[in-house]
């Protein structure tokens, strides 16, 4: 029999019902074998529930009239009270659909502040993939649109919109909510098409940040969102930034002198002993340091870090000027002899100095490693 020829047919349809109601499957196993069998917008599923309860009782009236029946309840007649502790249960990736019900199960979603232990989010120009507390969300640009894959869900999504314009759909409503508090987040932008504005709200309250990015001014824009003070900790990696007036441009935001914590990459850019002088007010900082003279420069890195009140530790990656013996230089800057003898496998050269500082019973602690080209040089306060 044609399933058009069911579909219009109200007592095809409950025959149907019937027939599964004795096949004994559960209700949820019965609509979704239903569904396969006449289509799945022929009927909602309230509807064929109430018949297949109707007939798992024995009450196979076909043309009972549903007309007196009260109207059925729906989620928004659920009390309150009750709202309020299903949502409580669920995370906030998942409280982020609630959102998007109606207005009073909205509500009800926006008395948790949505708290996120980590976002990562990764925007290039053929694709963007999210990370919502562990849970994975990716969007691929195709010849026509785009596909978009969301976790636990074997099924994509297709559109005719363009890949970053359909999954700002998706994550700009997460980032955007009220109150909204992030651990960690990370943005990785390749793509330099992407507005701030469309992702972001200004100020956005994360305590810890990382940004990549090939220009300069996008991460700029980007850093500025966050909240001064409330942004504890920023990495930026810079690897493709080529003028040092990009870094100075970070030096003065509002967000990088209000942190505690910094860590700054670059491919084409070292620090001077004399950019330290930005790092005054940090916790523990990492970048990477050159120096021409390193006899001059290593006791002034001693004097300028030792005068540092918050300071706790930093890392520095040394490069030295052109013998190409780093930890040889550093060592000798500070007056150490590089250790004799053969390494262990896998062991590499490394040297320890202690430098009192002056009027106190604090010490910097220099742990000085060799790596080819450059030398790690971890410096900690000892209190």
């Amino acid at each position: 029999m044609s399933t058009d020829l069911i579909k219009d047919n109200h007592h095809l349809l409950k025959v149907c019902i019937l027939y599964e109601v004795r096949r004994k499957k559960p209700v949820f196993d019965s609509d979704r074998n239903f569904c396969k069998t006449v289509g799945q917008d022929v009927m909602e599923y309230t509807d064929f529930e109430f018949w297949y309860y109707r007939f798992h009782h024995g009450q196979a009236d076909f043309d009972y009239d549903r007309s007196a029946d009260p109207e059925p309840k729906t989620l928004v007649d659920m009390p309150v009270v009750l709202m309020t502790k299903i949502a409580g249960y669920l995370d906030p990736v998942e409280r982020t659909h609630l959102r998007s019900m109606n207005h009073a199960i909205k509500a009800v979603a926006d008395t948790f502040p949505p708290v996120f232990e980590k976002i990562d989010s990764t925007i290039m120009d053929t694709s963007l993939y999210w990370n919502l507390n562990n849970k994975n969300f990716s969007c691929y640009k195709q010849s026509s649109g785009c596909k978009l894959y969301k976790p636990n869900s074997s099924k994509t999504e297709e559109s005719e919109e363009c890949h970053i314009k359909k999954s700002l759909e998706y994550l700009a409503p997460v980032l955007k909510m009220p109150n909204i508090q992030v651990n960690h987040l990370s943005l990785h932008l390749s793509d330099e098409t992407l507005n701030r504005d469309d992702l972001l709200p200004v100020p956005f309250n994360a305590k810890s940040v990382h940004i990549y990015g090939r220009n300069a001014n996008k991460v700029i824009q980007f850093l500025s969102s966050m909240t001064p003070g409330h942004l504890e900790s920023i990495s930026i990696d810079g690897s493709f930034f080529e003028r040092r007036e990009d870094f100075r441009l970070i030096f003065e935001t509002d967000q990088f002198k209000q942190a505690k914590s910094i860590k700054l990459k670059s491919s084409w850019i070292s620090f001077t002993v004399a950019d330290l002088a930005n790092f005054s007010h940090l916790k523990s900082f990492k970048c990477e340091l050159r120096s021409e003279n390193a006899f001059e420069d290593v006791p002034r890195i001693q004097d300028i870090i030792s005068t540092f009140e918050e300071f706790e530790s930093c890392e520095l990656a040394f490069l030295g000027g052109l013998d190409g013996f780093p930890i040889g230089q550093f060592a000798g800057a500070l007056g150490e002899q590089i250790p004799e003898g053969p390494l262990k496998e896998g062991e590499h050269l490394s040297i320890t100095h202690r430098y009192r500082i002056p009027e106190s019973n604090q010490y910097l602690e220099f742990k000085v490693k060799d790596g080819g080209y450059r030398c790690m040089v971890n410096i900690v306060k000892v209190r």
